[in-house]
């Protein structure tokens, strides 16, 4: 399905329920065409109402939403021209086919009668369910019911698609599946915002992260909220490097003298180096002062761990307490 490339733009989004809860407090973010956007947070951050208002099924008190140069804050019959919802739960109808199913959003979304047909064969064939579609969405397993769920948001044929929890429930191999597909949707040049508590697939699918907390960006590094996959990989502007060795204590000591801070644990020690030729000759000092080196190689930062880490940070600063010392990542 041929797409129109748009770019998606919240500017300073501000989203306060009736009981008083901040759910958003001064959001902005830019997604561009072709890109997979990762949203991460605990339950409560925020992320299923800023999909919802980036959508047009909420408005927010301040703030607006843009896309492909249009502003559509408050217009959602317009943000549904642009802007495809797959929601968590996902609402899948279950007493009909999974043909009538699709048949019943196409007619929904005022698709013209001469286009059902087509468009619903195109999302058919991009998700694989030309084999179902005589069987009724009950029947379904959970990774089927995702995909149909996921071919309703694609006949409307919008630019800019938000997925909220699209993998949740499924087992690995389902899940493996599924996000392959939303990678080549993105490849098709359509803008993608994921939201997702499934961190090592969200890891390897998403070009771009940012964390939310409480209603509003956290910094995963100072000053920087958002971040790449390349970022995440090479540990930002500092990396980090593990030794395997026969006499830590030893190798500690020599990087120590070369004015780096190491960290030991059994026989692994730890150290932080932007510079590969520094560490290099880390490497170098510790072979040449007769301690055998088993394993040597730049750590590379998982996302779980780096959203636990700045989670744990973000929480003891809103505590007031003082934290320990950041995790060796």
């Amino acid at each position: 399905m041929p797409i129109n490339p748009a770019t998606l733009v919240l500017s300073d989004i501000r989203k306060t329920y009736p009981n008083g809860i901040e759910a958003l407090r001064g959001v902005s973010l830019k997604v561009r065409p072709g890109e997979v956007f990762g949203l991460v947070g605990p339950n409560g951050a925020g992320k299923t109402t800023l999909l919802k208002v980036a959508s047009g099924l909420l408005f927010p008190e301040t703030g607006t939403v843009v896309c492909d140069g249009r502003d559509i804050t408050r217009h959602p019959k317009q943000a549904a021209a642009f802007i495809g919802l797959m929601p968590d739960p996902l609402g899948v109808y279950t007493d009909v086919s999974a043909w009538e199913y699709l048949e019943f959003f196409a007619r929904l979304q005022a698709i013209p009668l001469n286009q059902i047909k087509g468009r619903i064969d195109a999302a058919v064939d991009l998700m694989g369910l030309r084999p179902w579609l005589a069987d009724e969405v009950e029947t379904l397993s959970a990774g089927w019911q995702r995909r149909l769920a996921l071919g309703r948001v694609l006949l409307a044929d919008t630019p800019v698609l938000l997925l909220d929890e699209p993998a949740a429930g499924l087992d690995v191999s389902a899940r493996s599946e599924l996000l392959g597909l939303v990678r080549r949707l993105a490849e098709s040049g359509r803008t993608l915002i994921v939201s997702s508590h499934i961190l090592p697939e969200l890891e390897q699918l998403a070009d771009r992260f940012a964390i939310i907390n409480q209603g509003r960006w956290v910094n995963a590094a100072p000053d920087q909220p958002f971040f790449t996959r390349a970022e995440l990989q090479r540990g930002f502007s500092t990396a980090r490097w593990r030794l395997r060795c026969n006499r830590p204590a030893d190798a500690v000591q020599t990087l120590s003298r070369l004015g780096l801070d190491a960290h030991s644990e059994a026989d692994i020690l730890t150290f932080a180096s932007a510079d590969e030729a520094v560490a290099a000759r880390a490497l170098r000092a510790v072979i040449d002062s007769n301690v055998d080196v088993y394993e040597f190689q730049r750590q590379q930062v998982e996302l779980t761990e780096l959203v636990l880490q700045v989670l744990r940070q973000e929480n003891w600063s809103t505590d007031g307490a003082v934290p320990p010392v950041r995790s060796r990542i």
